[in-house]
């Protein structure tokens, strides 16, 4: 690891290079105003567990996958902001 490490950190031994994640936005829907329905806030970020580079170990995969298949998708439109709603979107993916 360099001095700056961008990774996602989901566990000690696992964690997923920012370029492995995909994202998408969009408007978010629902109340909130004129600011909600013409701001793309709505965040999907999608993880292809199967192709991934970030797991040490071919069982932690394997585990991922039955448990939560592959792809793994989060969606947030939580926020009215788009930063707030990425941030939240992959604290979510790494829980």
């Amino acid at each position: 690891m360099g001095a700056h490490d961008d990774r996602l950190v989901v566990t000690s031994s696992v964690r997923i290079p920012q370029y492995e994640l995909v994202e998408s936005f969009s408007a978010s829907g629902g109340p909130g105003g004129q600011h909600a329905n013409k701001a793309a806030t709505r965040v999907e970020l999608t993880f292809d567990v199967a192709t991934s580079s970030a797991f040490e170990h071919e069982h932690q995969r394997q585990r991922v996958i039955e448990r939560l298949g592959s792809p793994i998708r989060v969606v947030v439109d939580d926020e009215r902001s788009q930063l707030r709603n990425r941030d939240i979107a992959q604290q979510r993916l790494a829980e």
